[in-house]
């Protein structure tokens, strides 16, 4: 589906839960390596999906200030 009717960008929420971290690392490449002309906001903990991203949004909670990081 979204090599044939492509959308402007797509919302992942945890897609990556129930995988191992070698699954994690395959579903990251595969999205950067298939889907070059789509955006993906993807939300995870594991740092497997981490590795394949041009940009980069961390959010982590610290007491009552989160800390936010941007990785370009």
């Amino acid at each position: 589906m979204l090599k044939f009717k492509p959308a402007p960008i797509y919302i992942l929420d945890e897609v990556d839960a129930a995988l191992d971290l070698s699954h994690t690392q395959n579903i990251g490449a595969m999205i950067k390596t298939h889907f070059r002309e789509s955006q993906f906001i993807i939300v995870s903990l594991k740092d497997g999906m981490f590795l394949s991203v041009n940009v980069l949004w961390q959010q982590l909670p610290k007491s009552d200030n989160p800390i936010a990081k941007l990785y370009v």
